[in-house]
This record gives structure tokens, sequence and C-alpha cells, in this order.
């Protein structure tokens, strides 16, 4: 196991992501439930989620915890350490492609649940950039310290909006 630290977590974000994803799982369940040509990509994102969740979901309660605290308080960030596999870098690189597939699929718009707004974005790319970085033995880069560069699409959204 490795220990990944994430510095200055941002609470009320981070709650939004979580609503969000928990939205989009269960949107992307009914259409994948009804198959035909618009299935493939909310599958691939399920059996994805299902595969993460099952190896890395209750590595760390304690962090879970903290988390959960931290909100109680008010808190707006929170630092912690979680300990998980190596394997995870890899997971998170393969997870990457999905997720920009998922994102195109959300702005589609035949979908209730809609493409996450820019801050959720960023934070799901600082998020698990994370696990990829300091698993290459990189340091922590904390929530407040991290931006995206400019979009390179003219008229494309700016996420490093917060």
């Amino acid at each position: 196991m490795r220990q990944v630290t994430i510095l200055d977590f941002p609470l009320k974000i981070g709650v939004r992501a979580r609503q969000h994803r928990e939205s989009l799982l269960r949107e992307f369940a009914i259409i994948a439930l009804g198959g035909g040509d618009k299935a493939d990509v909310p599958k691939r994102l399920l059996e994805i989620a299902k595969l993460h969740d099952e190896r890395y979901s209750d590595l760390n309660p304690e962090a879970d915890d903290a988390v959960d605290r931290a909100i109680g308080r008010g808190e707006e960030f929170i630092d912690f350490v979680v300990n998980v596999p190596q394997q995870i870098k890899q997971d998170t690189v393969d997870l990457a492609p999905v997720l920009i597939e998922v994102d195109a699929y959300c702005r589609s718009g035949d979908l209730l649940t809609l493409s996450p707004p820019d801050d959720i974005r960023a934070f799901w790319i600082w998020f698990l950039s994370e696990f990829v970085r300091q698993l290459s033995d990189e340091s922590p880069r904390s929530w407040r310290d991290f931006s995206l560069p400019a979009s390179p699409t003219p008229g494309a959204p700016d996420a490093t909006a917060r």
C-alpha cells in the first residue's frame, strides 16, 4: 500500500461532485438497462464505477469519517491521507478516456443529469490526478494551488474558474 496526501480538499465542491456522480450513475443504470444504441458509454462507466467501488471504496474509512466530521463543522477544506494500492494509478489512467466520453455524452443534451459544471470538472481532474502524480513519486499539490491551463479551444469553458 502507498500513501496519497490530499491537501485542501474542498468540502462543498467534493459533496457536489459526489452528488453529481451518484445522479449520473443512477441515470446511466436506467439507460444501460434499456439497452440500445446509446447504452455503450453508460455501460462502460457503470462497469468501471463498480470495479473502482469494489477495489477502493472501503480502504480508508478514517478519511471518509474525517471528511464527514469536517462537513458537519462547516469547514471549507480538509487535509487527509489515504492508503491505496499501486494499482489505483493505472486504474485511474484507464478511467480518463471513459470520463472524456461520458462528458461528451452528457453534453449531447439527451440526459437529465447535465455535464458537470467547470468547478466540479476541475475538482475531478485535480483529485484523480493526485493519485497518479503521487504514485509517480511527485509531491502533493493542494486544491488551492491547482489550476488547469487555459482551454485550447476557442469558446470552450474555462475550467479554472472556481
